[in-house]
């Protein structure tokens, strides 16, 4: 025990007034990204862009996107990263409809992350411009935590949707196998589609980006999707041939063994998948009547040259409401059909998988047409340099 006495002044200042504050983040450097490529370019417009265009066009006026002051408001959810060019891009495209885009992103961090000092500022620029409304908000948090219908992410959705458009645009796997139910964006995505499912009464819009590979994806996730494909196999012979002949089997008997004998990175494993999801979502629809319309499929490679075997699938899907219940309660009229809608045409189960058998190698597509390559690359640009990317990183595009 020492004998110096105690300074009470500094006791009082150690114990009563605030922790000095910390130096603000600076936001992060711009550097070039994977999904600064062309080929990324192309899926922020005639995937994203062109069936948003398609959406808003048919469905302004109507009940689901309508207002008396004629600014409908076309609510959006996504992933936007720290430069939010897809926002950029959907926000632009709403201004020109004549609506405003209300955004509601996921970024996990607190405001001394750089990364988010940076989205931050990219989000207020976006606000103060006028492409998206000042009701638009990046929560701090993960998509993932939306699993948890009792956590606060769970509640602020219900509280911002439902949503006009989902965009899943995931970096890595929705089902990485090391991960519990609690941290798989594939059970954040079953949640949300049961939520729009209930509380959306007009076409909405999925879109998903994923890492596709053996190694990546929860062999359990991949055998769950495939049982949806099997069980639409089992009373459909012709889309049971439909599948064989995509997969080139020897025989549609083998369809229930295919997860086990595609154990290599490529097409046919992002085929598996991609089946697979798309037959899941609409079974899922399907009990509540929706219907589900896929649309057209793509993929990259995202190995360290780019140009081997694919492992990234972008995936798009319209969802539309079944027509209104009206059902009679005194039993005078006849009862309605309770069986999910069905509409002339290819059945959607067909649909997606010849979407899935037609999904479109980006990587190959862009080498062959240079022009294309050439113009995705002047827009990637122009969007990065209106971002403030330095002009290092613009030709790197």
């Amino acid at each position: 025990m020492t004998d110096e006495p105690i300074d009470t002044d500094d006791q009082i200042v150690e114990g009563v007034l605030p922790v000095r504050p910390e130096e603000p983040a600076i936001p992060a450097p711009l550097t070039f990204k994977a999904w600064h490529r062309p080929r990324k370019q192309f899926i922020r417009e005639f995937q994203w862009t062109y069936h948003a265009r398609r959406l808003i066009s048919n469905q302004r006026g109507k009940p689901g996107l309508n207002s008396p002051l004629d600014r409908p408001d076309v609510r959006y959810l996504n992933l936007p990263g720290i430069d939010y060019l897809d926002t950029r891009l959907i926000g632009a495209l709403c201004n020109e409809l004549k609506c405003q885009l209300t955004a509601t992103g996921f970024l996990a961090g607190n405001e001394r992350n750089p990364q988010v000092a940076r989205a931050k500022v990219r989000e207020e620029g976006l606000i103060e411009s006028g492409v998206i409304s000042d009701h638009s908000h990046t929560l701090p948090r993960r998509l993932e935590e939306l699993a948890d219908v009792n956590g606060r992410t769970y509640q602020e959705i219900q509280r911002r949707g439902a949503f006009h458009i989902v965009n899943v645009d995931a970096c890595g796997s929705i089902a990485p196998p090391s991960s519990d139910h609690s941290r798989r964006l594939i059970d954040a995505i079953h949640r949300l589609l049961e939520f729009q499912f209930n509380s959306h009464a007009s076409p909405w819009l999925l879109f998903l980006t994923t890492d596709v590979r053996p190694d990546s994806v929860a062999k359990e996730a991949v055998v769950g999707l495939w049982n949806a494909v099997t069980q639409n196999a089992d009373r459909d012979v012709t889309f049971r041939r439909m599948i064989a002949d995509i997969f080139s089997l020897s025989g549609d008997d083998q369809v229930e063994r295919l997860p086990r004998s595609v154990s290599d990175p490529g097409t046919r494993f992002l085929r598996l998948f991609s089946l697979g999801f798309g037959k899941w979502v609409l079974h899922l629809a399907e009990r509540h009547r929706w219907r589900v319309k896929a649309h057209s499929a793509y993929c990259y490679s995202t190995t360290e040259h780019g140009n081997d075997a694919p492992t990234m699938a972008c995936l798009a899907y319209e969802f539309r409401p079944p027509p209104p219940d009206h059902e009679d309660p005194f039993g005078v009229a006849a009862p309605s059909n309770s069986a999910p809608i069905s509409a002339p045409g290819q059945p959607d189960s067909m649909r997606i998988a010849t979407k899935v058998r037609g999904m479109t190698n980006l990587d190959i597509r862009m080498a062959e047409n240079v022009e294309l390559n050439t113009e995705m690359s002047h827009k990637t640009k122009r969007l990065l340099a209106e971002a403030g990317y330095p002009e290092d990183v613009l030709r790197q595009v």
